[in-house]
């Protein structure tokens, strides 16, 4: 829906709302017997709405929830299992805010701290579970994707050139910026991820990190980046584990890695080394417990993975010595056929 002059609002000049339902990509893998389904996408509830008034712009958009069903490696009972899913039940898979305000607004430097543009994100908890078939063919395909697109590309011949001029004339425009102005806010919440590694006998082992957050605070000083991490565990798979939980932080109540990272702006730009950097780590006390049955799993794992990825990497390069093998062959006919005209 598309408003234009909204009574509602006497500033308001343009509001756009689209909202699309689900959305289902299928990706196949073709082969001798025909098309074979390898994956399907499902996006659902997607929103985006854009407010703009006569001092500012915003955009606000959002994901109700994400799924990526794996058709590589099936159950016993012969359905696709989930490969990625939202696991945060009653929230949204992600939703993103942006806002951009005009400095020359009257009310601008009534805000505390006024800042000129903003993104606000937040992604809930995303579960992944590979199986060792699922992880080997992925990184198949992935292979020869890259290779296809290596045989395609064409070296580019165009070269962007800057002048010192050019640079001058950027850095020439000077801003008046406002006590404690920030030019950019960026700030980025991930519920968490949950990782679980599987073969044809079970689940391996189970990663889970909560908690995550990220901060960028670009001001005229000087640029904050902050990080953190709440918790971080390791569990082994196995039932009949004598220790399941491999990683374990002791302290529930501390965040485990909390950083911050601040970058002091000066006017020589282009010279690294007149740059002055502060680096601050808060890193807790973790337990780690290493069992030789679950290391001795986690290795066979890796190396059985390792193994054959080396025989896909083999059979892409088969394929790119047939594909150039047949461009050289076509070039030689063309050549012999120009020479007898």
């Amino acid at each position: 829906s598309v408003t234009k002059d909204s009574t509602s609002s006497g500033d308001q000049k343009l509001f756009i709302k689209f909202r699309m339902t689900e959305v289902i990509l299928h990706l196949n893998e073709h082969d001798d017997g025909g098309n074979i389904e390898s994956l399907k996408f499902l996006l659902s509830e997607m929103e985006t709405e854009v407010v703009m008034k006569s001092w500012d712009l915003s955009v606000a958009t959002s994901i109700g929830s994400a799924e990526i069903q794996d058709y590589f490696t099936k159950s016993f009972d012969g359905r696709c299992q989930s490969l990625l899913s939202s696991g945060s039940k009653g929230k949204k898979f992600l939703s993103a805010n942006y806002c951009k305000n005009d400095r020359q607004c009257p009310q601008y430097g009534s805000s505390s701290p006024p800042t000129e543009q903003s993104i606000v994100a937040d992604m809930s908890v995303v579960k992944i579970h590979l199986q060792k078939g699922s992880l080997v063919k992925l990184m198949s395909m992935g292979l020869s994707i890259m290779a296809e697109i290596k045989s395609n590309n064409q070296p580019s011949k165009q070269i962007a050139i800057q002048t010192e001029e050019g640079l001058t004339k950027r850095s020439s425009v000077v801003k008046h910026h406002l006590p404690g102005e920030r030019e950019m806010y960026i700030e980025a919440t991930f519920g968490g991820l949950e990782v679980t590694l599987g073969d044809e006998h079970g689940d391996i082992l189970s990663a889970d990190i909560t908690g995550l957050n990220t901060t960028i605070t670009m001001l005229e000083e000087w640029t904050v980046v902050t990080a953190s991490m709440k918790n971080v565990m390791l569990v082994d798979a196995d039932p009949n584990s004598c220790h399941s939980q491999v990683v374990s932080k002791m302290d529930d109540s501390l965040t485990v890695i909390s950083t911050e990272i601040r970058m002091f702006n000066t006017n020589s730009v282009h010279d690294a080394s007149s740059l002055d950097l502060f680096l601050s780590a808060t890193v807790q006390r973790l337990t780690v417990f290493l069992v030789f049955k679950f290391v001795n799993r986690v290795m066979h794992y890796v190396n059985e993975v390792m193994e054959e990825l080396k025989l896909a990497k083999k059979a892409v390069g088969l394929s790119e010595e047939k594909t150039l093998s047949n461009t050289m062959e076509i070039h030689g006919a063309q050549e012999e056929k120009n020479g007898s005209k």
